[in-house]
């Protein structure tokens, strides 16, 4: 008696392969772990605490920037995931109440919380205006 071997493939038992699909759940957990690791080394390199300033510094700084139109950076008294968030850059164009309100580089406007603010830093406008006018434009 003559025995065959019968080899059955799984694309002959119907079984559709996912291809990538089905590494999807591995690499979506691997890559959001190395964008975290990722955010908290940017945090802990680029964003340190600066010295905290009284009221009466803030409130100064505050009113040159609006008075003069001088561009500043504010850093916020928020801590994000055990780091401080990136500074806020613009000019100050109001105020109400206990709040400010900047308006950013790209025209938009942030409305900020006295009690919130930490420290300001004074922008170079030749800075301010050099790096976010576009040269490379020809007519």
């Amino acid at each position: 008696m003559i025995q065959e071997v019968v080899t059955l493939s799984p694309d002959a038992l119907g079984y559709k392969d996912r291809g990538k699909m089905k590494w999807l759940g591995l690499m979506l957990s691997d890559h959001s772990e190395a964008l975290k690791k990722q955010k908290q080394t940017t945090y802990s390199l680029l964003i340190s605490p600066k010295p905290q300033q009284s009221m009466e510094e803030i409130s100064a700084c505050l009113y040159r920037s609006y008075a003069r139109e001088k561009p500043l950076a504010i850093q916020l008294d928020v801590i994000k995931e055990g780091y401080y968030l990136p500074d806020i850059e613009g000019f100050i164009i109001g105020f109400k109440e206990n709040s400010i309100y900047l308006k950013q580089r790209d025209q938009t406007l942030k409305r900020i919380a006295l009690e919130d603010i930490r420290h300001i830093d004074w922008i170079d406008t030749t800075d301010w205006f050099a790096k976010y006018t576009r040269q490379d434009v020809t007519i």
